[in-house]
């Protein structure tokens, strides 16, 4: 169940029909941890039977400490509950998570944020030792462990604690930004590798590794890496010869993401090439992120990457077009390719002989990209005709022609991501024919479109359930209208920094369009009475995070 604005005011009644739900998603615009202290608590007197996971999506710097207190009231709650998730609450402290071992020792799957920030009582987050020790002492069915923050001031203990704690730990994350402070060495890492022996996900984007008393440690820890199906590591915690014994290990990996920070690739290639030759049964996952990479590169390592299906190369430096067509050809079963952000080279290279169809690719991320032509991208559409997302944003040389040439190559395509681009319509040349789109979500927040290419989108898109609009200065309550009549399918529409766009046109919007469920208005200035009003039609008011 997704628990946000629109459902708030039925979730007694929701509550009392379906006592057997499994999920809470909770999802409101609330930013008062009190507001979902009551929330939580009215969940608790419910009655919920097999309440399994609680995932909140809303942002709250405090946690709802009252309301987690008046979940563990209800018994089945507190014994059942499996899965807490907890990435967006922002202020996490030690008491927290002892807080949380307390109330659900049984939980399965814990993920935990802090960030390092003074509230008004002046407390700051931050995940200690001693925190890490009291949480994994008392949760023995965890299985999975994940942090991201800056405020994390753990050492080679943590990992000791939930290594010897949980002995079912299966997966370990740890996202500890540049900024933050830890103390964590191979020894640490090394610990987890020999004495976790259920694990087989280990994350670890720490971005500096203290030095360790024994510097053998951490070559260890990569050579018994036997279990693991799933290895995340940044530049500074492997070298060549790090991945060597990684391959020597032969893990049955079926996911490899190292972060290189700008590193230069052609240190470790011979290595990686080994790794991808060990493991080329089992990996379906690659991603290299912020190398320096070369098409000669890629394609020495093609014979390797024919088992993929999700390949991501963002912010990889030195690649040309030559890369994509390299793994359209050499991976037949890939589903997805991100390429985004190729920094500084040229992408308009093209031969015949380079188009070679993959018929399994669905997404394609090619945004950042500014050399990217209309030439170009038509035939990367030739390359993937079932294409189903795409993403051009900040591909600041395309036009509209270049846009509805792949929309008509890849006739598929239901989600276009067309950001900051200087175009003002979407269909080119296609204007004055009857080509119509099967898109369902559009999102070109901060572009050029104007009431003109609305009206075209409300004439082309019937089938339009999302639009994103954000900050496109050149849209007024006219070109609004032309997509709200004509897309009977539309829920979601964000009209946020629209400044032509007045708030008074809301009422008129989901008077005649029954089917829409969320807008992010274009401004903050709405009434009490109108915000109930756009309530009682079923439409709920946000405003995006981005």
């Amino acid at each position: 169940m997704n628990i946000n604005d629109g459902t708030l005011p039925l979730l007694p009644n929701l509550l009392r029909r379906f006592q057997h739900i499994g999920t809470i998603v909770i999802d409101t615009n609330a930013h008062n941890h009190k507001d979902i202290d009551g929330l939580l608590d009215q969940i608790s007197r419910s009655g919920a039977l097999n309440l399994q996971a609680i995932k909140f999506r809303s942002h709250l710097a405090k946690p709802p400490r009252d309301g987690l207190k008046a979940l563990a009231l209800n018994k089945n709650i507190k014994n059942n509950l499996k899965v807490l998730d907890c990435s967006r609450l922002i202020l996490m402290q030690d008491s927290d998570l002892v807080l949380i071992a307390d109330l659900f020792p049984r939980l399965e799957e814990l993920k935990i944020r802090a960030y390092k920030k003074i509230t008004n009582d002046d407390v700051t987050a931050g995940i200690t030792d001693d925190g890490v020790d009291a949480l994994a002492s008392k949760l023995k069915d965890l299985k999975e462990f994940v942090f991201t923050g800056n405020a994390c001031f753990i050492t080679d203990q943590s990992l000791i604690s939930l290594s010897t704690y949980c002995v079912k730990l299966k997966t370990i994350s740890l996202d500890i930004s540049r900024s933050g402070r830890h103390y964590v060495t191979g020894e640490g890492i090394d610990f987890v590798m020999r004495h976790s022996p259920n694990l087989t996900s280990l994350s670890l984007n720490l971005w500096s590794l203290q030095p360790s008393a024994s510097s053998f440690k951490i070559e260890k820890a990569y050579a018994i890496a036997k279990n693991l199906h799933s290895l995340t590591m940044c530049q500074q915690l492997f070298s060549e010869k790090h991945i060597r014994l990684v391959a020597k290990a032969c893990p049955p990996l079926k996911r490899l993401r190292l972060f290189g920070s700008g590193g230069q690739y052609f240190e470790i290639h011979g290595a990686f090439k080994l790794l991808l030759g060990a493991c080329r049964l089992t990996l379906e996952e690659l991603t290299l992120g912020s190398w320096s990479l070369t098409n000669t590169g890629i394609s020495d390592l093609a014979q390797h990457l024919s088992n993929l299906t999700f390949i991501d190369l963002h912010e990889c430096s030195g690649l040309t077009s030559a890369t994509f067509y390299t793994l359209m050809k050499s991976c037949p079963l890939l589903e997805t390719l991100k390429i985004a952000n190729m920094k500084g080279q040229e992408m308009d290279l093209f031969f015949p002989d380079f188009l070679h169809k993959n018929y399994h690719m669905r997404h394609l991320d090619i945004s950042g990209n500014w050399r990217l032509t209309n030439m170009m991208l038509k035939n990367f559409g030739q390359v993937c005709p079932n294409l189903q997302f795409l993403d051009v944003s900040n591909c600041m040389s395309l036009t509209d022609f270049g846009i509805g040439k792949v929309l008509r190559v890849c006739p598929a395509i239901t989600q276009l991501n067309m950001n900051h681009l200087k175009v003002s319509g979407v269909f080119g040349s296609y204007i004055f024919d009857h080509f119509i789109v099967n898109l369902k979500t559009m999102k070109a927040r901060c572009s050029q479109i104007d009431d003109s290419g609305m009206a075209m989108i409300g004439k082309r898109c019937r089938n339009l359930q999302h639009l994103d609009i954000g900050f496109c200065e050149k849209v007024t309550d006219k070109g609004v209208m032309e997509v709200v009549g004509n897309c009977e399918r539309l829920r979601y529409i964000t009209l946020i920094g629209c400044e032509k766009v007045s708030t008074d046109i809301l009422p008129q919007m989901v008077s005649s369009r029954p089917s829409l469920r969320n807008i992010d208005p274009p401004g903050y200035d709405l009434s009490e009475q109108m915000t109930k009003k756009l309530l009682s039609f079923g439409c709920r008011l946000s405003v995006t995070p981005d």
